[in-house]
């Protein structure tokens, strides 16, 4: 079900509908409904690779829950739950291994929340590709907080997991061995509504502690409504936490027959 999951994502997420949309154009092209795909598809393509259409998908997600600037102010809890995103081993050219952006802010909030609170910090998430050997993901991340001064005997491990459902599944397990209940949700803000909704479900009680955010101040020049490569990586993260979303709405619905 995972390795499948994969695969209807990668048809899903851009820019693969748009390829298959132009492949049955090319194929049925004396059709006229084939003509009509071709605009509905470079209509689709200017939109959603516009700089205004892109901040109206992403805002929603990510203002759903505000920083936590001061995590006194959420009361008492036991441990501070990291979710991973993407690390980088150290293979061909790359010395040294590192953790991508939005791991690194991840990290970073983390780090600040610990620094303000001293808490067991949890490292939650695994290796994701099914076609690849796993290359210490988790190893990875749990090393940035020790080097950034976490003590070593405060980060806890969980690299079983290869999505958030998962990670809410290990992660319960962790926390019911030691007793633990309150914790502190860390993840990137466009993803937290996701996360949310899945470990409130399986996991209570999480607190929402959301970093990496995107959104900032919204200012409109004539170039934001051109396509352009900084809108197209930001397009696929945000459809991934939409379709995401509904996915999580079905299996929870389905687990809860």
């Amino acid at each position: 079900m995972f390795v499948l999951k994969q695969f209807l994502k990668a048809l899903l997420l851009p820019p693969m509908p748009w390829l298959l949309m132009l492949l049955a154009v090319l194929i049925w092209w004396r059709r006229t409904w084939a003509r009509k795909l071709l605009l509905i598809a470079f209509l689709l393509i200017l939109a959603l690779h516009s700089g205004p259409v892109n901040y109206a998908l992403r805002y929603p997600l990510e203002a759903r829950y505000p920083p936590l600037i001061d995590p006194s102010k959420a009361g008492s809890y036991d441990a501070i739950v990291v979710l991973t995103a993407g690390s980088v081993a150290a293979e061909g050219l790359i010395p040294f291994p590192s953790v991508d952006e939005p791991m690194f802010r991840r990290l970073d909030e983390a780090w600040r929340l610990y620094r303000l609170r001293p808490k067991p910090v949890i490292i939650s998430g695994g290796h994701v590709n099914p076609f690849t050997p796993a290359k210490d993901e988790n190893r990875i991340a749990r090393e940035f907080l020790i080097r950034w001064g976490v003590r070593k005997e405060d980060v806890i491990g969980e690299e079983n997991s290869r999505d958030t459902f998962e990670s809410a599944l290990e992660t319960r397990k962790i926390l019911t061995q030691r007793g633990w209940k309150r914790y502190l949700l860390v993840t990137s803000a466009m993803h937290m509504p996701r996360s949310m909704l899945v470990f409130s479900e399986l996991v209570p009680v999480p607190i929402a502690a959301p970093g990496d955010f995107s959104i900032g101040k919204f200012e409109l020049t004539p170039f934001d409504f051109f396509p352009n490569e900084a809108v197209a990586p930001k397009l696929s993260a945000t459809i991934h936490e939409y379709l995401g979303l509904a996915n999580y709405y079905w299996r929870l619905h389905f687990a809860n027959g």
